[in-house]
């Protein structure tokens, strides 16, 4: 959340970009005709997305107002600007602005179109979800330690601004979020896994290995004492349980073959466990305990507060604020219900965020600015459908854990934090990439004179057929 943090992930992002589109050759092959630059020309989401980024680039370039004042006071007055264009807050960068949105939508446009053009493999996107994995695994043993020795910093250095925090995130629920996206991965890495063992005759050492991070990971959604990362933890366990169950009641032949569904629902019944016995814990059953006494108190500020951003958003719902700038002029709706700061734990709240991002993005970027983001969501809708992701257990379970995120941000700003939304931006890619390698039955890769599969990506690496592509019925030994 830091400047510096947001600023190394750009620089990162970019010599990540340089190196996926930088020419490269196959080992025994000519040099392809379909190179990395040509091939990201073809991608929806680069237009897309570095449309958005002008439009914010506008917003910083044409500031509305200017904000003025320190930590202890502030204002902001309005400065003159072209009234046609796009428009935001001239604020210093280590606040927010246009301009440290731009960071953040920066690395996350190089880094999807880094991971779009640069994996042409199903074993990279194998790779890259098990970093994903192992880096969730090691937060969430930081996590735990953390609570063990009852710190109250970061790595035991840093003491942040907010004394729940958990692992590396300033903000409980951010982390919760994480955890949970990354749960999806490991949850279907553990199936994948167990799947190949089973198909090679192997043992499946490695699934083993997966469920137990995933019960970590799920662990440290607990320690997070987040109410919606809970719920959603619990949410992903019962929807993962009934798909697997329905594919268990739809598969054909002996009930030896059934046998992938064991370690599924063993990891199943281990988030499970773990969620449940969550509400044993005290700061957890405190929150819940809390929530159910006072329902419509524990959501008051928060209904109240979207109201005065909708009463924004309504007022400029073409161009918006500013990406960004949402702090700025929120008091000036805000101080028509002032009872919003003080509702809760009878302490001055500050709104810096929303805490709704349906909300929050279309005040910040009014419906001009959110035309690149449907489009490019439309697209992944779109290939996902069309590669039927439903069909490969390791895409379905990241999509359903993509899908429960995006419900977390209608009830709070887990897009604000740079960790989620990367993570969540990159795995959309993979779970869309991932499915398509299945589709045409590759392996992850090229040889010569295997025709290129365009349905497939456009790219010829990923037409790879290590054999021909099974009926339906017998998709436990197509592809890897």
């Amino acid at each position: 959340m830091h400047a510096w943090s947001q600023l190394t992930s750009l620089g990162l992002a970019g010599v990540g970009f340089l190196f996926s589109v930088w020419p490269r050759t196959e080992p025994g092959n000519a040099v392809s005709a379909f190179s990395p630059a040509a091939r990201l020309a073809r991608f929806p989401v680069f237009w897309a997305g570095l449309a958005l980024l002008a439009y914010v680039a506008i917003q910083g370039l044409n500031p509305a107002w200017r904000f003025t004042g320190d930590d202890n006071a502030w204002w902001i007055d309005p400065v003159p600007h072209l009234s046609w264009l796009p428009s935001g807050v001239e604020a210093p960068f280590l606040r927010s602005s246009p301009w440290r949105a731009l960071t953040v939508y920066g690395s996350l446009w190089l880094l999807v179109c880094s991971v779009w053009v640069g994996f042409s493999r199903r074993r990279s996107y194998q790779i890259l979800f098990t970093v994903i994995s192992l880096n969730a695994f090691f937060l969430s043993l930081l996590g735990l330690l953390q609570k063990l020795s009852l710190t109250d910093k970061i790595f035991w250095h840093y003491a942040p601004s907010n004394p729940a925090f958990i692992a590396s995130f300033i903000y409980p629920n951010h982390g919760g979020a994480y955890f949970n996206l990354a749960l999806a991965v490991t949850a279907g890495l553990s199936w994948w896994h167990y799947q190949r063992a089973c198909r090679e005759r192997e043992k499946p050492g490695l699934a083993a290995v997966f469920i137990f991070f995933g019960v970590c990971i799920a662990l440290a959604t607990v320690l997070s004492s987040s109410r919606m990362s809970i719920i959603l933890l619990l949410a992903f366990s019962l929807t993962a349980g009934g798909l697997l169950l329905l594919r268990f009641r739809r598969r054909e032949g002996p009930i030896r073959h059934r046998r992938e569904i064991l370690p599924a629902a063993l990891a199943l019944a281990g988030f499970c466990g773990v969620g449940l016995l969550s509400l044993r814990t005290e700061r957890t059953w405190e929150r819940f305990a809390a929530a159910a006494a006072h329902p419509a108190a524990s959501a008051q500020a928060r209904l109240i507060a979207r109201r005065a951003a909708g009463e924004m958003l309504r007022d400029r719902w073409w161009f918006g604020w500013g990406a960004g700038c949402f702090a700025y002029n929120f008091p000036a709706y805000a101080r028509k219900y002032p009872e919003i700061y003080y509702i809760g734990n009878g302490h001055r709240q500050f709104w810096e965020h929303a805490h709704d991002d349906f909300l929050e993005f279309p005040v910040e970027l009014g419906m001009a600015g959110l035309l690149p983001l449907l489009i490019m969501l439309g697209w992944y809708g779109r290939r996902l459908g069309r590669g039927s992701f439903g069909r490969e257990p390791a895409a379905l379970f990241i999509v359903l854990g993509c899908g429960l995120t995006t419900l977390h941000a209608a009830v709070d700003f887990v897009f604000q934090n740079p960790a989620v939304l990367l993570t969540w931006g990159v795995l959309l890619v993979g779970a869309m990439r991932w499915t398509e390698f299945h589709s045409s039955g590759g392996r992850g890769r090229f040889r010569p004179g295997t025709p290129p599969n365009r349905d497939a990506g456009g790219d010829f690496r990923d037409a790879a057929l290590s054999g021909p592509i099974l009926p339906q019925g017998n998709e436990e030994r197509s592809g890897g």
